[in-house]
């Protein structure tokens, strides 16, 4: 069982790195204005134009899979979280523990 959760939060992380990457060239890519095309007109999925769908240089493109992989990042943040989330309390809960230092009084 602790296997399978292992290679579970293993591909989530791997997922995120992958995301992430395609996430951050997309938006250097459309920042920077190394990609030709229209500007902000794109509208969402419902207004993408599929006739120049394989010109990889449009910036509707870029801002699909821009948009996408940011939403896809979400879920994984959140499921990262929910796998982890034990290992969470217990790292917080010893991060705000008094460690066994008394207070010096004065």
């Amino acid at each position: 069982m602790k296997k399978n959760i292992f290679k579970i939060k293993l591909g989530i992380d791997l997922a995120m790195i992958v995301m992430f990457l395609a996430n951050m060239f997309t938006g250097l890519a459309m920042f920077f204005g190394l990609v030709s095309g229209g500007g902000r007109q794109y509208g969402g999925f419902a207004k993408f134009d599929t006739s120049n769908i394989f010109d990889i240089s449009t910036k509707a493109w870029y801002k699909l899979v821009h948009d996408w992989t940011g939403i896809i990042i979400i879920m994984l943040i959140l499921a990262h979280l929910i796998l982890n989330w034990n290992t969470l309390c217990c790292f917080l809960k010893n991060s705000f523990k008094n460690n066994g230092f008394k207070k010096e009084e004065q």
